[in-house]
């Protein structure tokens, strides 16, 4: 493990300097060349998808549906069962989710237990005994990054003990980083990062949400931050989430109390994009599965119980909304803190589901794509 260090090198300082000159610029007012009007993002119904419409569904009587058009589904509650030794932890949930795609395998963290796997289509789960970070503390937000002949890799947040680790899927070993070790954090204060995001196999984004709200850069070999950060308060009250869009190698960073989607480029270190969610939504974070996002929210418009939208990242338009607790009767998802695509199965066997961990009561879930369109 390659401990981050808080004591500052020269060298380091120096950079630290160059770096919180432009930062304190920022703050002052944004740059020119930062896009600051949000777009609010448009409803829109959508027939088809980026895949085959399931087969058409014929429902037992009573079962209840939520979301618009293609973008369907109906709960799976005998999926993503929680472990027996976890349950007296489950109202604290207040973590994420992650799936490793081609092992078909979910990942879930909560608090004060580490990682909980789900497999066999999600239908048997377990508490993995690993290092002993992941088993105090809140796995916050977290990425995983798949590699051809080897598991993948994960970076998690933890909020509460202020560290990230970075490990694999047999979550043996947690490399740690610490305090960042910038100017903004010199009084070894205001430091609890909310999410993580790889950018490549060698590169990482964390964003520090419930702190000082900058979001800063590291390297993955050596485990370490690069001293460049961005942001601050006037990005956003609580960047809460940070997710990487392959198809235009940008960040998306989640404006929670905002209720924006801010697109920020790593080649011109700028905001190129702001788009809004509807008014009194505050979204947590995004995970990408093509042109489609999810954007799970705390609270929806008015106070009413969190949604997940479903965003067109091409077209730039809402085209589902769901609602887990108003329209499926998951009576604790009151407040969605996290949502991931998990795709099963090819062809005509081909599956859809979102997953969803919720706070507030906490809780974990899975609903499952249908097609109403022919059925009787």
């Amino acid at each position: 493990m390659f401990a981050q260090s808080r004591a500052f090198s020269l060298a380091s300082c120096l950079l630290t300097v160059g770096v919180s000159l432009s930062v304190v610029a920022h703050d002052t007012g944004a740059p020119h060349d930062d896009v600051t009007t949000s777009t609010p993002l448009p409803f829109a119904l959508e027939t088809k998808g980026p895949v085959a419409a399931p087969a058409a569904a014929k429902l037992a009587p009573g079962t209840k549906t939520s979301g618009h058009g293609f973008w369907t589904f109906v709960a799976a509650p005998e999926l993503t069962p929680v472990p027996a030794d976890a349950q007296p932890k489950l109202k604290g949930a207040h973590g994420t989710i992650i799936v490793d795609k081609e092992r078909e395998l979910a990942y879930w963290g909560l608090e004060n237990v580490g990682w909980i796997g789900f497999s066999n289509h999600l239908t048997q789960s377990w508490i993995i005994q690993g290092d002993p970070a992941f088993s105090h503390g809140n796995l916050h937000g977290a990425d995983i990054y798949p590699r051809p002949g080897q598991l993948p890799l994960v970076v998690a947040a933890d909020n509460v003990d202020g560290e990230v680790y970075l490990t694999d899927t047999s979550f043996q070993h947690a490399e740690t980083l610490r305090l960042p070790p910038v100017q903004p954090y010199e009084d070894k204060k205001g430091y609890a990062p909310t999410d993580a995001a790889f950018a490549g196999p060698d590169e990482i984004w964390i964003t520090d949400g419930y702190g000082k709200a900058y979001f800063m850069s590291a390297t993955r070999s050596p485990f370490q931050f690069t001293g460049k950060f961005y942001g601050g308060k006037t990005l956003s009250g609580t960047p809460h989430g940070i997710t990487f869009d392959p198809s235009t190698k940008n960040l998306l960073v989640s404006a929670r109390p905002e209720g924006l989607i801010k697109r920020w480029d790593r080649a011109t270190t700028h905001v190129t994009d702001v788009r809004g969610l509807p008014a009194g939504s505050t979204i947590c974070d995004t995970d990408i599965w093509g042109d489609y996002a999810l954007a799970p929210c705390l609270d929806g418009p008015n106070g009413t119980p969190g949604p997940i939208y479903i965003v067109n990242l091409k077209t730039q338009q809402i085209v589902s909304t769901v609602n887990p607790k108003s329209d499926l009767g998951y009576s604790d998802a009151q407040h969605m803190h996290d949502a991931a695509w998990y795709v099963t199965g090819k062809g005509a066997k081909q599956e859809v589901y979102i997953l969803f961990t919720n706070w507030n009561p906490g809780g974990v879930g899975a609903l499952k794509l249908v097609n109403l369109a022919k059925a009787e």
